[in-house]
């Protein structure tokens, strides 16, 4: 009991000194436009929907609780309504940078055409890039390898694409 309490303090004041203003050194301004501009551009191929979030750490309460980064994933995916979108093709992009963690959230319509296994792989690749190098670069290839699944499976079909939720990143 006493390890699984050091353990939570441990992660608690990781989360809590890993200040947004690590997330905004990484990802800085002109980042985050590119950033826009990706999903943006990439949303004109397709009828889904990308979000992206980058946080430095959860709240503090979440992280002594044991809050996993999924679990945190799945509550920006509702709060941000990602899920509501006409063609259920909604994805969330959520990057933790205090526990090192991405992961990807896709509503029903997206997620019965891709398989965990892909979305996973995406992680991971994900994962190793910001290990190599803590930037915009590998954000942006996993931003171009889901608008090309979303292409895939959701095509813009008649060229218009109605833009259902901010194309602007969320660096918290």
């Amino acid at each position: 009991m006493k390890a699984i309490r050091e353990k939570s303090l441990k992660r608690a004041l990781r989360h809590l000194s890993t200040t947004s203003s690590a997330a905004r050194k990484a990802f800085p301004a002109e980042a985050q436009h590119q950033l826009q501009v990706a999903v943006h551009a990439g949303e004109q191929r397709h009828r889904g929907e990308v979000r992206v979030v980058i946080e430095a750490g959860m709240p503090w309460e979440l992280a002594w609780r044991g809050t996993t980064p999924r679990e945190r994933a799945r509550a920006l995916f509702g709060a941000l309504e990602v899920w509501n979108t006409e063609d259920h093709s909604g994805v969330l992009l959520y990057i933790n940078l205090a526990d090192h963690a991405v992961e990807i959230l896709a509503d029903r319509g997206i997620d019965a055409c891709v398989s965990a296994r892909v979305w996973e792989k995406v992680c991971a690749d994900l994962t190793l890039g910001l290990r190599e190098s803590l930037s915009v670069r590998p954000v942006l290839e996993a931003v171009e390898k889901m608008h090309a699944l979303l292409t895939e499976h959701f095509p813009s079909g008649d060229g218009f694409n109605r833009n259902e939720l901010e194309d602007r990143p969320i660096v918290l």
